[in-house]
Parts: structure tokens; C-alpha cells; sequence
């Protein structure tokens, strides 16, 4: 099963609004690489095939994220949102591997 456009569309906005948290393991630099790389597997623009493990790599960089400022949601909306999404992920990764 393939990310549906809006799956994408909503993935890629919350991870414009994503900044590196302070205590987050790694640097900055790396942090918006990694986040910019995500945002362009994700173009709906430029389908990519995604495995079960690229998924919960998505995740995982969701999960360690955190709100930028400019997006003004607290840390917990935040958590929220990405919460919300956790399932989806998972039934795109779960269709890929034929479960």
C-alpha cells in the first residue's frame, strides 16, 4: 500500500512546522538535513516506495521532534499531532509488508 497524497501532504506539513529540540541527541545542521530529506520522500510530486522500516524511521524522527515557534503549538498539541498520525503510518507500513 502505497502513502496516500494526503497522508503525504499532512506528514510533510507537520514536519515543516518541526524544529530540532534542544535536548535532542545530534546537531541542528544534521536534524533539518534529516527533516528535509523526509520532506522530499514524501512529495506526492515524486511517489517513493516506502518499507516498513523507512516507516517507523518516520516515527521515530516525528516522535523525537518538536514544535518550531513559528508554528505555535505547545509541545503536547505537538505530541498530539503526531500521535494521530502514528496509526496511519503504521497501516501503510503493516500494507507493505502484507499483513
Amino acid at each position: 500500500m502505497a502513502f496516500s497524497d494526503q497522508l503525504a501532504t499532512r506528514v510533510r506539513a507537520l514536519l515543516r512546522s518541526a524544529d530540532h529540540p534542544s535536548g535532542a541527541a545530534g546537531t541542528a545542521a544534521r536534524w533539518r538535513a534529516d527533516r528535509d530529506e523526509w520532506i522530499d520522500v514524501l512529495d506526492p510530486r515524486e511517489p517513493r516506495e516506502l518499507d516498513e522500516s523507512d516507516i517507523r524511521r518516520l516515527i521515530d524522527f516525528l516522535s523525537e521532534c518538536g514544535p518550531s515557534r513559528a508554528s505555535r503549538r505547545s509541545v503536547a498539541e505537538w505530541s498530539r499531532e503526531v500521535d494521530s498520525l502514528v496509526p496511519e503510518l503504521l497501516f501503510v507500513g503493516q500494507g507493505k509488508a502484507g499483513l
